[in-house]
């Protein structure tokens, strides 16, 4: 885990270079804080330069010179690196890395989590290895393989891999995209870097928002489509691609993997128990190969099924005992402390329950609208990283979490049920309709029936006043239609394009701000290739959502959290929360300068929209805190909360 960031011109070796990354690298000292390199290149020339930082280890800065004495030198690439050591914790994971025999080196962010494996194959092929890293494994891999190690791979990288042979540069990230690279390119240069924040530092040009990036998150609360970003000119590499750059200025783009969705495969006609048996042989070396770290692990614990799942075959394929940790909201109907302290019980873990945290959006809002350098979805977010902080303060280092297991099997009610109950009405399959109706018991029948035939009613393109909202600039774009379609097309979307996306980089930026690292068996790419192949009939069975992971897990959770109805997961209350702050939300957006909302027609209509879209509200409410930020380089002044007593409105001056 750890920041990476570059510089490749196209035209004419320069100075200045080392200054420049050197600014790039220091603005993500939070994602690596362990170590700190830089590599310099010259391909007119030939010469290359690696350099130390004043947070090198010790054994690097005794070795190489600093990075401030060389920015005299004419270089045309610049690579920069900070460290978050979670294997091989001596100099040998230093970064950049570079390969005599090759020739080829560069930068990496990530784990390799079957890097072993990997290992072993290149050693059976002749191949010598110095360190226990699995950086070497990557750079290894590929000067043996080429493109196609990235297949062989199963972990999360961003990469920057340089070919000096070729003069050639190489970007790469992971089949979902759990690591970021974001990339600016102009006329004779691009830069990457694992945060945007990166990359603004060293331009000369001022920062253009993205006005379709505004709408598209206003309106329909979607972020990052079709990799792009807040930012003009600056875009997100696409998860398993690769972009090749060579001096000569030429690109190419590929993709070495694609998710395909076949739900009429043979796995359509297996036996339901035998499909369980798979999925869990899967899940089961998911987490083993996860479990892989020389720093202190522990599992975050809520009590739900997918992270019960994890938690449980954590400790059947560990021998020593494993930590978790719980969050406990005492007195609230959210509280699942109880379920997560049986399952903690039952497989001897060390059980460790911390209360719900108490810090204050409000008391961390700068630093963390700077940490997400976009609008974000919710809040909640701060709550997820207070936690994660928790369990870093005890000396936790790697987190495993159940994330992914709603969005692989279908356990979103209003994403998915209503829309396989609709589906399965018009394919004329009565008996399957009637089975899920009657057994699911999240609702009466008769709000279950309403919520079912809404699925059927046409969807306006348009649920919002925009051209009132907005001010004119922005009123012509399109609504992006993502509503209809069946259960089966939204969970394909929701993994590739609507939502993990985004969910992935926010939770990169979440856990590195601390810095932990976060890992999601559930996102194994075997494990999401395997269920994009069932039938949606085995996700959702009988009335039971996840039902297929429910009967994967059967003989090994309680039957209190494998056949539990009711889902909780870590609870956020946005409209409590969003009233506990109004006159705050109020004084923010009366004095708003944000050009691209309508501040009078958003004050007027704030506190209704309260009532019924609180979700608006928190937009409206992070787009401006985003736009004060980094476009007009304001701080919030320090604001206690303050609540609303009653609805009131108040009018923009």
């Amino acid at each position: 885990m750890c920041g990476i960031s570059g510089i490749f011109f196209v035209d004419e070796p320069r100075p200045g270079m080392a200054s420049r990354i050197h600014r790039m690298t220091d603005t993500l000292r939070h994602r690596g804080p362990d170590d700190e390199g830089y590599c310099l290149v010259n391909s007119k020339t030939g010469a290359c330069r690696f350099a130390a930082g004043a947070e090198s280890v010790e054994e690097i800065r005794n070795a190489l010179p600093t990075i401030d004495g060389l920015d005299q030198e004419p270089y045309d690439l610049a690579l920069g690196h900070r460290r978050f050591a979670i294997l091989d914790l001596t100099a040998g994971g230093h970064q950049p890395y570079f390969d005599e025999r090759s020739n080829i080196g560069g930068v990496f962010n990530g784990l390799i989590y079957n890097y072993k494996e990997v290992k072993t194959e290149l050693e059976a092929e002749g191949v010598s290895f110095y360190t226990d890293c699995d950086t070497e494994v990557l750079f290894k891999a590929y000067a043996f393989w080429g493109e196609r190690c990235f297949a062989k791979f199963n972990g999360t990288w961003a990469v920057a891999i340089y070919d000096f042979n070729k003069r050639e540069l190489l970007l790469s990230r992971d089949r979902l995209g759990k690591k970021p690279i974001y990339v600016h390119r102009t006329r004779n240069a691009l830069y990457f870097a694992s945060e945007i924040k990166a990359i603004l530092r060293v331009l000369n040009t001022e920062v253009r928002v993205n006005e379709r990036a505004v709408f598209d998150y206003l309106i329909g609360g979607y972020r990052d489509l079709s990799n792009t970003t807040f930012y003009e000119d600056i875009e997100s590499l696409p998860p398993a691609s690769v972009l090749r750059i060579n001096a000569r200025g030429e690109t190419a783009s590929s993709k070495y993997w694609d998710l395909h969705s076949n739900r009429d495969s043979a796995l359509a006609s297996a036996a339901p128990g035998e499909v369980a048996k798979e999925l869990r042989r899967i899940l089961e070396d998911a987490v083993r190969i996860r479990l892989r770290a020389d720093v202190n692990l522990g599992i975050e614990l809520s009590g739900g099924l997918d992270s019960s799942s994890i938690a449980g075959l954590a400790s059947t394929v560990q021998p020593r005992q494993l930590s978790c940790f719980t969050v406990e909201y005492p007195q609230t109907k959210w509280n699942e402390e109880p379920y997560a302290r049986e399952v903690a019980m039952r497989f001897k873990m060390d059980y460790h329950v911390v209360r719900s945290p108490e810090r204050w959006f409000w008391n961390d809002v700068n630093e963390f609208v700077a940490l997400h350098e976009e609008p974000f979805h919710s809040p909640n977010l701060h709550t997820q990283q207070a936690v994660w902080r928790l369990m870093h303060d005890t000396g936790i280092r790697v987190i495993l979490y159940g994330a992914g297991g709603d969005e692989v099997f279908a356990g979103y009610r209003k994403e998915y049920f209503y829309r396989h109950l609709r589906d399965l009405l018009k394919r004329g399959q009565i008996a399957s309709f009637a089975k899920n109706f009657m057994n699911f018991s999240e609702l009466s029948a008769h709000e279950l029936l309403a919520k079912a035939w809404q699925q059927f009613m046409p969807k306006p393109n348009n649920t919002l006043p925009a051209h009132s909202l907005f001010t004119n600039g922005l009123a012509h774009f399109p609504m992006l239609a993502a509503n209809g379609g069946t259960a089966e097309a939204q969970l394909y979307m929701n993994m590739t394009e609507l939502k993990m996306p985004y969910w992935l980089l926010s939770n990169d930026k979440n856990s590195l701000a601390i810095p932990v690292e976060v890992r999601a068996p559930l996102l194994d790419y075997r494990l999401v290739e395997f269920a994009f192949q069932l039938p949606v009939g085995l996700l959702i069975r009988d009335g039971w959502l996840k039902w297929i992971l429910r009967k994967a897990m059967d003989d090994l959770l309680p039957p209190a959290i494998t056949w539990r109805r009711k889902k909780m997961g870590y609870p956020f209350p946005l409209q409590d929360w969003l009233w506990n702050s109004m006159r705050t939300i109020e004084t923010l957006l009366a004095e708003s300068e944000n050009p691209y909302l309508n501040r009078r027609y958003v004050c007027e209509n704030l506190q209704p929209w309260m009532a019924q879209q609180p979700d608006l509200v928190w937009r409206i409410l992070s787009l401006e805190l985003w736009h004060r930020c980094f476009i007009r380089k304001q701080k919030v002044a320090s604001l206690r909360p303050r609540a609303a007593s009653r609805p009131a409105t108040l009018r923009a001056a």
